[in-house]
């Protein structure tokens, strides 16, 4: 064997090749689809240009020999000697949650191609943030690693690390706002049945509710703010966790309520616009963020309601500007019903009322819509019953008399639609006129006597003879010792100048014609 020979035949026993194993060599030649490498052996190696796109004729690279081909040529791998390498530092990130670095190569249709220390990985487009380009360099955190049988599959994401960024972020921002502060933000987000959302300093969540937008009534947040605009607010309160704060926008302007307590006071009529009707009464605006509550009891005398919108004028029963409070009255401001009907139906008219209730010893009567009367006993008849009830029925329709006012009821009689017994007695009768009357009632101190016109007057037991005993309907003569317009006293006592003389009377033990000579005889 020559020197020649033997020299080669030692050079290929070194260069014996191996599948796994890492070898180095020249690029000598680049066609369409190989790249192909000197690497001391017989035949050169090939490697598949994909794995090496940016490849040039002379550079220097290490691979790994994956298989032979028929022909013999050694196939080698750019990426299997870059996995191989890289697998225990990126295993390592994996397992510990650390992030890499790496270099935005390729846009796809569901992600990116990433460049992590020669080796291309994938991040899928909803793990990435918004617009990376090519040549972008990027901080992620490997979510999937996997050896494969065409190689290493791993897949990166930067929500973790957009997210430590954010945190970092919020909590420089957090550091340096304080309640009471005006901040900026933009709106990221609109909810009609909540609020708006904002992002301040493109890190810190801010949350405007809805009753923190105006101090008006408009609580639709489309009025005030579309995506994207940005919002001047003040910070109202910042929870603990910090992961957003509540802002107002409404307290950037002045106060209405303050602006309220230099023109408003207790008494005064101010005009307003009815915004809301409830069952307990109805809401008032007065001005621009200032409401006031109405009662149901002073919305009107009749029971009528404003409709929503409606400008009415009301009456200021109660205010307390620190505490939004503004209580209303509508009715107040309106004629009194009762006034006005006593101007239609003056003192002694005549109306037509319906019995409502009976309350002790007087009636509620029905008149015209929020008009009620009132009657007294005293005033049903000329002689007092005992009980309302037996001249008046609830529900009972009947003629009234009107006599003035009683407060807010319209006073109301019956017995001032007849004529007055007492006048006709006092013009009939006079002091020391005998009269023949029925007993209408017997008591321990005496007994009334009733006139055919239905007035009584009484018989105190001091007037009556001694030993005479009286009984309901018994009919005696007695003599009127006093007669006013409220009293009338009787005697049966003769006077002292006067004989005595016999009292005949009706009664079933009456004196005999014997009794009689008796008594005139002296016997």
């Amino acid at each position: 064997m020559g020197e020649f020979e033997k020299l080669l035949e030692e050079g290929l026993e070194l260069k014996e090749l191996k599948r796994g194993e890492v070898i180095k060599g020249k690029v000598v030649k680049i066609d369409e689809r190989n790249i192909y490498v000197d690497v001391g052996y017989k035949v050169e190696g090939i490697i598949s240009r994909e794995e090496l796109p940016d490849a040039r004729v002379g550079d220097e690279i290490k691979a790994v020999v994956v298989r032979f081909t028929k022909g013999g040529s050694p196939l080698l791998s750019y990426r299997r000697y870059l996995e191989d390498k890289l697998t225990g530092f990126l295993k390592a990130c994996y397992e510990k949650g650390k992030f890499i670095t790496g270099t935005v190569v390729e846009k796809k249709d569901d992600g990116y191609v990433v460049d992590v220390s020669g080796l291309r990985v994938f991040l899928p487009m909803k793990e990435a943030i918004r617009n990376l380009r090519e040549g972008k360099k990027i901080v992620a955190k490997i979510t999937e690693f996997k050896r494969e049988e065409d190689g290493l599959k791993v897949v990166l994401s930067q929500k973790d690390y957009i997210k430590a960024q954010e945190e970092k972020k919020r909590a420089r921002l957090l550091s340096k706002i304080k309640v009471g502060d005006l901040v900026e933000g933009k709106v990221i987000k609109i909810d009609p049945e909540k609020g708006i959302t904002l992002l301040v300093g493109n890190a810190l969540r801010a949350f405007l509710p809805l009753e923190e937008l105006s101090w008006g009534r408009d609580r639709n947040p489309y009025n005030y703010a579309e995506i994207d605009e940005r919002l001047r607010v003040k910070v109202k309160r910042i929870p603990k966790d910090g992961q957003f704060i509540f802002v107002s926008l409404k307290e950037t302007k002045e106060n209405p309520w303050q602006k309220a307590q230099q023109s408003i006071q207790k008494g005064q009529v101010v005009n307003g616009r009815v915004v809301e009707i409830r069952e307990n009464g109805l809401i008032l605006e007065v001005m621009e963020g200032v409401e006031g509550f109405v009662p149901k009891e002073e919305i009107s005398y009749d029971g009528t309601t404003p409709k929503k919108g409606d400008r009415v004028s009301a009456q200021v029963l109660d205010f307390d500007p620190k505490r939004h409070k503004l209580v209303l009255s509508i009715k107040r401001t309106l004629p009194k019903p009762w006034e006005e009907f006593i101007k239609k139906y003056p003192a002694g008219s005549r109306v037509v009322g319906t019995v409502e209730k009976i309350e002790g010893a007087r009636a509620i009567v029905s008149l015209e819509q929020g008009v009620q009367g009132v009657i007294h006993r005293s005033d049903l008849a000329w002689i007092k019953p005992g009980r309302i009830e037996d001249v008046l029925q609830v529900g009972q329709s009947i003629e009234f008399a009107v006599l003035g006012l009683d407060g807010r009821f319209v006073k109301l009689g019956l017995k001032q639609l007849t004529d007055n017994p007492w006048e006709t007695v006092l013009k009939n009768y006079k002091v020391g006129d005998k009269v023949k009357l029925k007993v209408k009632s017997v008591h321990p101190f005496g007994a009334f006597l009733q006139f055919p016109e239905g007035i009584d007057g009484l018989l105190p037991i001091s007037e009556i003879p001694k030993g005479l005993k009286l009984q309901e309907g018994q009919e005696v003569e007695a003599r009127i010792i006093e007669l006013s317009q409220d009293k009338i006293t009787f005697s049966m006592k003769e006077k002292e100048e006067e004989k005595k003389e016999d009292i005949i009377t009706t009664s079933d033990k009456g004196f005999t014609l014997g009794d009689i000579l008796k008594k005139k005889m002296k016997i």
